[in-house]
């Protein structure tokens, strides 16, 4: 649960998740009823977070993976404010139908609260938070839209580093000031075999005196 939110609120999220899945898997004809459906936000860590304002998860179309283009199934983070230049863990809770798996879009404000300029992000889907992190490995069904990417991918202004890790997002080549406020978007094929996951994200920065670095190396910072 995030800091500061009212317990009765927090349950209410998660019964109106439930009830949006259930209505959504009677509503849906066949396999595709059988599919892994996010039915809550479980709150958001980590030493880089200073507030979090999440909105919502809607998942109308179960069982889409692989879509074309943006999927209707989405995920709203309102604000998500970086205080120091370290990682914030999202946790997710995950229903499992059975298959195949289902593609979200996840949509977030990102706010750099931090003193410092930024010259890159990372995104890095994976289970458990804290020093209790470990990556989703490859070919485990979790994943940035592989193998084909075909959905939209925005972390503007930055560009996104390739080959792109189904696991991993890299953006580098810009800068991110302090006190900016930017919108990004990713999608995620969650798998019908987890019961949760966690998206870590982190910002990335030069200090003053390497200001001079070349983007070869500053990319490094990623390899």
């Amino acid at each position: 649960m995030i800091s500061g939110q009212n317990p009765i609120a927090a349950a209410i999220c998660r019964i109106s998740g439930i009830l949006f899945l259930i209505a959504a898997v009677l509503c849906s004809p066949g396999d595709s009823a059988r599919a892994s459906v996010i039915i809550a936000f479980d709150g958001a860590s980590g030493p880089g977070l200073d507030s979090m304002s999440f909105n919502s998860v809607v998942t109308p179309n179960i069982g889409n993976d692989d879509v074309v283009g943006a999927s209707p199934n989405w995920i709203s983070i309102n604000q998500k404010a970086f205080a120091v230049v370290d990682y914030i863990d999202m946790v997710f809770s995950v229903e499992d139908f059975g298959v195949p798996a289902t593609e979200y879009i996840l949509t977030e404000g990102v706010f750099n609260g931090t003193a410092e300029d930024w010259i890159g992000y990372q995104v890095v889907l994976g289970f458990g938070t804290g020093a209790g992190f470990v990556q989703s490995t490859l070919g485990d069904g979790l994943g940035f839209d592989n193998p084909d990417y075909n959905s939209p991918l925005d972390l503007a202004p930055f560009a996104i580093m390739l080959p792109l890790d189904e696991d991993v997002i890299n953006a580098v080549d810009s800068v991110v000031a302090s006190g900016s406020f930017n919108v990004f978007a990713f999608p995620i094929d969650v798998p019908n075999d987890v019961t949760e996951f966690t998206i870590r994200q982190s910002p990335r920065t030069v200090p003053v005196s390497d200001a001079s670095s070349s983007w070869s190396e500053v990319k490094a910072l990623y390899r």
